[in-house]
């Protein structure tokens, strides 16, 4: 059973999830590692469809990337078991009101 419709978005699914995790993980190596496997214009289209689907669109930026405002609070909450999106809004939260 296919997630997206479409098995090449399908078969990029395990790279676009290692890359969300390098991403929040602050591992630049990693990210680029993955991102240079996809070398044609559309290999890395597709990846990036596959990455805008994944994202919720019922969500700011602001909400979407808090996680960003305070890493070491996100880093803290998501150690203890806090959900991502979770995590991200209090870490935001957090920085803003510092």
């Amino acid at each position: 059973m296919s997630l997206t419709g479409s098995t090449e978005l399908d078969a990029l699914l395990p790279e676009a999830t290692q890359l969300v995790g390098a991403i929040h993980e602050y591992e630049p190596e990693q990210v680029h590692s993955i991102l240079a496997r996809h070398t044609t214009p559309d290999e890395l289209r597709a990846l990036v469809v596959l990455l805008a689907g994944m994202v919720p669109d019922d969500q700011t930026p602001g909400e979407l990337l808090g996680w960003v405002a305070n890493p070491p609070e996100y880093t803290r909450l998501r150690s203890e078991g806090v959900s991502a999106y979770a995590a991200g809004a209090l870490a935001g939260r957090e920085e803003a009101a510092a």
